[in-house]
């Protein structure tokens, strides 16, 4: 039985909305994990993957289900309201006007890859910041997107840096490969925002060398592409194989299979799948976006190459084939950087919050 790490005399005062939590994604872990380690926690789905119908009929019953608890339930104070960009804001803003009006506390937890490039393109800005200035809290991943809300507007004081969480591996990894192969692995949907063409282009332009030095094994949803069809068009299958998607104990079984993980991203806020690898003590090569370079470092915990640099993406996997010794040593600072990520301490944060904002109610 998981601990409870916020009981109910607090979950009690708070309603949740976020997305279904039988969707895929980084979103989706997060308030998995809330469920896991907050007792009774009360959860309305706003969005759930489907149909135009489908997702209007899910904004729709949210927001009356929501007006229902508003109304009738005077014993939630605050409503904990997690989004990203997009069509995902534009749900938000109505959850965090209905409950403004209702006269709750409202927190916006913003999950967000991609905000820079939806604030960019939004025809009315100040709209967006004066949505941001009615929540009482705003809770991002890193400091980065601290700073980067500050600059469009939002109130610094009402902005708390919240870490996501990743729960301490029950199994450990052995220490190499028993194939004397590096054995790469890449989670995340398959897009050109993840980096996985480029990765895959990467291994295609160095396929001499990296035969019989290299297994990467691809787990996630196909957004861009065909990646099957792209792995057997450039002759891949003794290097590369496709996993799907990728979950429970197959999740775990990868993630102690793994000598190194790889993310080359455009964009991201702090990835989980990133926080998992290094807790189960691997180095990480990543982009330096979002959160990633607060808990990546060069040279110390993985290597950090610009986003599209498919040279760079080669060097980082021709260093660790080459320095196989660092791979025990840049894995275990990892797991030393990654825990605070844990459970316990982000819920004590979390309740602090929380407690702070029920004090001016």
């Amino acid at each position: 039985m998981n601990v409870k790490y916020i009981k109910k005399d607090l979950s009690s005062q708070i309603l949740f909305l976020g997305v279904s939590m039988k969707t895929k994604g980084g979103m989706t872990a997060v308030l998995v994990s809330y469920d896991q380690y907050i007792e009774d926690m009360r959860f309305i789905p706003t969005w759930k993957l489907g149909s135009k119908l489908v997702k209007f009929w899910y904004a729709l019953q949210a927001l009356v289900r929501t007006w229902l608890l508003l109304t009738f339930d005077k014993r939630i104070k605050i409503v904990h309201i997690h989004g990203a960009a997009n069509a995902s804001f534009d749900r938000c803003k109505l959850f965090i006007r209905l409950a403004k009006k209702s006269g709750r506390k409202v927190i916006l937890h913003e999950h967000a890859a991609d905000f820079v490039e939806y604030y960019q393109a939004a025809e009315d800005k100040q709209s967006i910041t004066d949505i941001l200035q009615m929540c009482d809290a705003m809770i991002v991943l890193s400091q980065s997107w601290k700073k980067y809300f500050v600059s469009i507007g939002m109130s610094e004081e009402r902005i708390y840096v919240l870490n996501n969480i990743v729960s301490p591996p029950t199994i450990f990894p052995k220490k190499h490969s028993e194939d004397g192969k590096l054995h790469l692995m890449f989670m995340g949907e398959i897009s050109k925002r993840k980096g996985g063409y480029d990765l895959l282009n990467a291994i295609v332009d160095n396929k001499e060398y990296f035969n019989g030095r290299l297994l990467l094994r691809m787990g996630g949803n196909e957004v861009d592409g065909d990646i099957k069809a792209y792995i057997h068009e450039h002759g891949l299958e003794s290097l590369v194989s496709y996993e799907g998607w990728i979950a429970g104990k197959k999740k775990i079984d990868c993630l102690n299979w793994e000598d190194v993980y790889i993310l080359p991203s455009y964009n991201e806020g702090l990835p989980i799948a990133v926080l998992e690898a290094m807790a189960y003590r691997h180095p990480v090569i990543s982009t330096p976006v979002g959160g990633i370079p607060e808990i990546i470092t060069t040279g110390d915990n993985g290597i950090l190459v610009k986003p599209g640099d498919i040279k760079g993406i080669a060097n980082a996997l021709k260093y660790y084939i080459e320095n196989r010794k660092l791979i025990m040593l840049h894995g275990q600072r990892s797991a030393q950087k990654v825990q605070h990520f844990f459970p316990n301490e982000v819920f004590e944060q979390l309740s602090s919050i929380y407690r702070l904002l029920l004090q001016s109610v």
